[in-house]
């Protein structure tokens, strides 16, 4: 089982979402202890896909970024069933640091995605609440949102139906950015899990795709302006035709 290392040195287990294909775990050696309703995790990193350690690396850069570890440090306080630290915070601290800048350069805003059933704009202004009050000495912009109440109010403020969503995951799904569509959450004292439905290539590479799950060709085109102004070295493709660059690119050597 992969590993990510805080900062502190302390080791998380990695838990990766969806499972990645490839390698086969052969099965683990039996042992003589009561029957329990889980296997023991392998512990051996060498067994590790090549998923899973591009994902244990990704994860570990982006911890370094101090206001995203503390996120995910402290957000199981909040009491949230189902939650992501999710898509700037993540891929821009690795790209930061591929380039040479300082970890929180370019980071506009934190993402936290979670899901409640409870619909009402109360609930979700009490989980902000909440949530300002954790992280108030972070100096950092944290944007909080129920992905159960999008629909409610998104064909208003972009002019498009938005289909209910049924859990925090599915939100990342709909990012218009291949890089965006990542998530991160801290489940226990021991896991980090890592939710990344594309896969985390593009965000190693600095490669922006569009995922077009929604019809956000000029959100896409403006996302990509900006991120080619502070990070230059990424490739970017454009909307209509994923196989063309679109913009402007400066390839690294």
């Amino acid at each position: 089982m992969a590993h990510v290392f805080l900062p502190s040195g302390r080791g998380l287990r990695l838990r990766l979402y969806p499972k990645p294909k490839g390698l086969v775990r052969p099965p683990a050696k039996p042992v003589e202890q009561p029957l329990a309703l889980f296997g023991a995790p392998v512990e051996d990193d060498s067994q590790d896909t090549v998923q899973e350690r591009l994902a244990a690396k990704i994860a570990s850069l982006a911890l370094l970024n101090r206001v995203n570890a503390a996120i995910l440090e402290r957000t199981p306080q909040l009491g949230l069933r189902d939650w992501w630290l999710v898509s700037g915070s993540i891929f821009q601290t690795v790209w930061n640091l591929k380039s040479g800048r300082s970890l929180e350069r370019g980071i506009k805003d934190y993402d936290l995605f979670y899901f409640s059933e409870d619909l009402s704009a109360e609930a979700e202004e009490g989980v902000i609440a909440a949530a300002r009050e954790l992280f108030a000495d972070l100096n950092a912009k944290i944007e909080v949102r129920n992905q159960a109440r999008v629909h409610l109010w998104y064909p208003d403020e972009v002019g498009l139906p938005y289909p209910p969503l049924t859990t925090a995951a599915e939100g990342i799904m709909r990012f218009p950015c291949s890089p965006q569509a990542v998530g991160l959450k801290r489940s226990g004292e021991a896991f980090l899990d890592v939710y990344a439905p594309f896969g985390m290539g593009d965000i190693w590479d600095m490669i922006v795709r569009p995922n077009r799950s929604m019809p956000l060709m000029a959100v896409y085109d403006q996302k990509c302006t900006r991120w080619q102004g502070e990070w230059p070295r990424i490739q970017i493709y454009g909307w209509d035709d994923g196989k063309k660059p679109k913009l402007r690119v400066i390839r690294s050597q």
